[in-house]
């Protein structure tokens, strides 16, 4: 590989890392700041799972993939996330289950959910603005490592970590210069 082919490469790879991070770096703010607004510019969004009522399809700490919903094109049976009053305390939670019925009102839907194996629809009503998005996939068990990094434990854990990688590289690197600063030049 000749210098030119390295140089390339390298503009590459670095331009690509900055791109990566910029992605990265709007992600989280997103969440931070406008979390309702992630799967609009991303098209998709991670949720972890915390109860068992959609067991054995999707169990608890699995994390789910959902995408941007277009609610037109809901059917029975698709999975959904939504924001629903569970516990009519006027307070929303995130809950993914099936789509029971779909049923129009105008310029806009009525949805009914259930749980895995239920045949019975859940007491709450959805409309279309409460529809987060419509299962995409998931990966299991990733939800144990996500809710660790997400604990106060998790982020000491990290940043403890950061600081001692950190550490061993400047000291590795300060080893390298005062060799070279030693070595007399051939």
């Amino acid at each position: 590989m000749n210098a030119q082919t390295k140089k390339v490469l390298g503009l590459t790879g670095t331009i690509a890392f900055f791109i990566f991070a910029g992605l990265l770096i709007l992600y989280i703010l997103l969440e931070l700041f406008l979390p309702n607004m992630t799967i609009k510019v991303f098209q998709f969004k991670p949720y972890v799972v915390i109860t068992e009522s959609m067991e054995p399809v999707l169990n608890v700490d699995d994390m789910i993939v959902v995408t941007n919903p277009n609610v037109d094109k809901l059917e029975v049976g698709d999975i959904i996330t939504f924001r629903a009053d569970i516990d009519y305390n006027g307070s929303k939670e995130i809950v993914t289950h099936y789509i029971y019925s779909i049923t129009e009102d105008g310029d806009d839907y009525i949805i009914r959910t259930n749980r895995y194996g239920s045949n019975v629809p859940d007491t709450w009503i959805l409309r279309s603005a409460d529809v987060i998005g419509v299962y995409g996939f998931r990966i299991p068990q990733l939800g144990v490592f996500i809710n660790f990094v997400k604990s106060p434990f998790g982020i000491a854990a990290i940043a403890v970590n950061v600081i001692v990688i950190g550490a061993i590289v400047y000291i590795v690197k300060s080893g390298k210069k005062e060799k070279e600063q030693k070595s007399p030049d051939a």
